[in-house]
């Protein structure tokens, strides 16, 4: 049964004939590239992000949507500081080059997509009206917060619409979104939207307008354990669905953060039964063409980008904390050394054969 490779793949024989970028004994496990500089965005200038995806525009650029934290606080303050770049380069793997503010604060986790008439929906937490953002230019402090506190903070979601990818971009009022938190929406050759949201709620619309309708809660039985948040959803080239998910367990010693859980993928056929994959897709160990291999304490806001032409999953982009490890930072683990330490969005390529991205 295919879907016992996890839709990556064929069963052949008995064993999985996998599809490039995936490969294991299940075609659950992704292959990357080795990273020739550890870039993305945050680092030039040196500011905190977390989390983004990127398109190509008609202009030849790639263009970043990026959460970034404003008046240089760390991660900590995500909850009153965050908001929605737009940042541009000429390569994938980057560097991206601040452009403009897509979206005010308060806006978190944006994912922007394209949508059949040619327009672009960016989906994000929060609604992007302005608020009180703490200023902590002069500030020699920064305030340790836990996953528990960041989840209780979070608020629903807003779609902002625009004609460009350089903006403006205005929210859809009334807002048509269902309770949504963390959305992750995917638009089908033939229009159709996607969407996850509260980490496992499918809805689908004709419309970016909606009405949205559910189709089923993803099952996540089965995987790695632990936590599970940050999905991100997509629909591959023979129809099936897949997401991949951040996992984490505040219970691991963050002394050491090689061995912590990060990742899992789960797939279905029609949308509603679905399978995980027992084994994380990938790890906090990311490795440079010097031979050299990083780690990075945690790896979270997953998210792809896809051959325009064969549909094949090309990069993973993710938020990521610099530290290797946080011995004196909060107490629940790895998974938030990020609140302790300066975090930035990378991007690093899949191995699919050959295939080289700029």
């Amino acid at each position: 049964d295919d879907l016992d490779c996890s839709l990556n793949g064929e069963c052949k024989s008995g064993a999985c004939l996998c599809r490039p970028p995936w490969t294991g004994t299940d075609c659950g496990l992704l292959r990357f590239l080795p990273v020739p500089l550890i870039q993305g965005y945050g680092m030039k200038p040196n500011v905190t992000a977390w989390g983004g995806n990127v398109l190509r525009g008609d202009d030849g650029l790639y263009h970043l949507f990026v959460a970034e934290m404003a008046l240089q606080c760390p991660l900590s303050y995500w909850t009153s500081n965050s908001f929605c770049r737009h940042a541009i380069s000429s390569t994938l793997q980057g560097p991206y080059t601040p452009h403009e503010v897509a979206v005010g604060v308060w806006c978190h986790n944006p994912q922007v997509v394209k949508l059949k008439d040619g327009s672009f929906a960016l989906f994000h937490i929060g609604t992007g009206d302005g608020g009180n953002p703490t200023n902590c230019t002069h500030s020699t402090t920064s305030a340790h917060t836990t996953h528990t506190d960041a989840n209780n903070a979070a608020s629903g979601s807003t779609i902002h619409v625009s004609s460009s990818l350089y903006g403006p971009w205005t929210p859809l009022d009334p807002n048509p979104l269902p309770s949504c938190n963390n959305p992750s929406p995917f638009v089908a050759p033939n229009g159709t939207i996607y969407i996850v949201c509260n980490t496992a709620d499918l809805y689908t619309a004709l419309s970016v307008h909606g009405p949205w309708q559910k189709l089923s809660s993803v099952s996540v039985s089965g995987g790695p354990s632990g936590n599970y948040e940050d999905p991100f959803l997509w629909i591959d080239t023979r129809g099936y669905f897949h997401v991949l998910y951040h996992v984490y367990n505040t219970h691991q010693d963050r002394t050491s953060c090689v061995h912590s859980t990060v990742s899992a993928h789960v797939a279905s056929r029609d949308g509603v039964h679905w399978r995980t994959g027992p084994v994380q897709p990938y790890t906090t160990q990311v490795t440079r063409t010097t031979g050299q291999t990083i780690t990075v304490s945690t790896r979270e806001r997953p998210k792809l980008y896809f051959d325009p032409q064969t549909g094949v999953e090309m990069f993973l982009f993710n938020g990521v904390c610099s530290a290797e490890a946080c011995p004196n930072g909060p107490p629940t683990g790895c998974v938030d050394c990020k609140y302790a330490n300066w975090d930035y969005w990378l991007a690093q390529q899949l191995d699919v054969g050959g295939q080289v991205y700029e």
